[in-house]
């Protein structure tokens, strides 16, 4: 019996289609493996061990990642840790405790339409978010660069020495500070480590009468000093020689610069910051890519742990959640994989593109790996291309080691459903 024509012409379009898929799907793994191969080429002059432990530099065979390495490592594990946890209960509070008056449902629909629109919102948008809201705080405590008191500058030297202090001037050959103790300090400027406008509210002054003095510094020559005492509001005037002991301290401060629990508000442009940046950057993904994976376990099992006798959170922690944590911890690898490779909301926020340390706390400056590979492509010499080549490799195996560990986590957490 002969195949009606409509039949046929289906069975022509599905065989059509299928190549047409085939085709795109073999095009795709194509241009993928050229641009692979085209950077293996191009970065294996480069990848050697001292790649991973030497910090940039202006000579492309000396250049290095660790800073921008660590800074990323730093950068990735901020953003998990507060992600994650933010992401999935927002994801059970919208679908496991959903609202049965009309007004929430109202306000629950209002929610879930803007989480998914958040999902394809450009990162830069977040970076200038992060800006106001972590790095500046809304303006609420003063900038985080200068306080509204002070105009002063810290200069770190290559022998370890620190100096503190309105900055008087700065040219090519040196750097002149007037420090509140030590007065007109010179500073040669082959001997300048790091020189940076720090974010001072109170100076604290000890003296040797046994006075304890903390306030804003109001004049400092070098032999007298002038502050405006928090407790009196009066002007304390006092000479140098007087002075037991010295420090300043922000407005919020917990801790001392080396500490590794060091803390300040505002946070500036720290790796904190950075690092809650990309938090919004990926938290929609996380939201959508959880709502879904519990939209997908069976209801069924929510109805008879409810008819036993289980409460709402034990249904929750006992079933919904375990049996879902393939699907969240699968969205959270995707939200992962795009959070590593961000470069606007870091720019954005003050991220470097050349640094010469590894972040030692969280309020640290920081650079991250695509900002470094960005630097170096767009260098003039050739030889910097090769190099940001090798960045890219690295940042490669970087990610593919945070998806392995996601893998693997999600394996072992996975359990049947029965």
């Amino acid at each position: 019996m002969a195949t009606p024509r409509s039949a046929r012409w289906r069975i022509v379009k599905n065989r059509l289609f299928l190549g047409f898929c085939i085709v795109s799907a073999a095009l795709s793994v194509l241009i993928l493996a050229t641009l692979l191969i085209t950077i293996g080429i191009e970065g294996s002059k480069h990848l050697r061990w001292d790649f991973l432990t030497s910090f940039p530099s202006r000579r492309p065979a000396e250049a290095g990642l660790k800073a921008a390495f660590w800074g990323s490592i730093w950068l990735c594990i901020i953003c998990m840790v507060t992600a994650l946890p933010v992401g999935v209960m927002t994801a059970v509070l919208l679908e496991e405790f959903k609202p049965t008056r009309r007004w929430l449902k109202v306000l629950h629909s209002f929610v879930q339409l803007n989480i998914g629109n958040l999902a394809g919102v450009p990162s830069i948008v977040y970076g200038i978010i992060g800006l106001t809201a972590f790095v500046n705080m809304f303006g609420l405590f003063g900038s985080p660069n200068l306080s509204l008191y002070d105009d002063a500058w810290r200069v770190r030297t290559t022998s370890g020495q620190v100096v503190q202090g309105e900055l008087i001037e700065t040219t090519d050959a040196a750097t002149t500070v007037m420090s509140p103790i030590r007065g007109l300090v010179t500073v040669p400027a082959q001997d300048i480590k790091k020189a940076e406008r720090i974010f001072i509210r109170h100076h604290n002054f000890t003296l040797d009468d046994g006075r304890r003095i903390s306030g804003a510094l109001r004049e400092a020559d070098g032999s007298t000093v002038v502050v405006t005492d928090d407790d009196s509001r009066q002007d304390e005037a006092f000479p140098v020689s007087a002075i037991v002991s010295y420090s300043s301290s922000n407005v919020f401060q917990f801790g001392s610069e080396g500490d590794f629990f060091y803390m300040r508000i505002p946070f500036g442009g720290s790796v904190l910051a950075g690092g809650l940046t990309l938090m919004l950057v990926i938290l929609p993904v996380i939201i959508i890519s959880s709502v879904e994976a519990l939209r997908a376990v069976p209801s069924s099992l929510r109805q008879g742990a409810l008819a036993i006798g289980a409460t709402p959170w034990q249904v929750v922690q006992k079933i919904t959640l375990p049996a879902a944590v393939p699907g969240i911890m699968t969205g959270s690898i995707l939200a992962m994989s795009r959070a590593i490779g961000e470069a606007a909301p870091l720019l954005v926020i003050g991220g470097f593109l050349f640094i010469m340390f590894t972040p030692r706390n969280l309020m640290d400056d920081f650079a991250a790996m695509p900002l470094q590979i960005y630097n170096w492509a767009g260098r003039p010499q050739e030889e910097f291309h090769k190099v940001a080549a090798t960045g890219i490799i690295v940042l490669l195996a970087v990610l593919l080691s945070f998806n392995a560990i996601a893998i693997v986590v999600r394996q072992k957490f996975q359990k049947p459903l029965q």
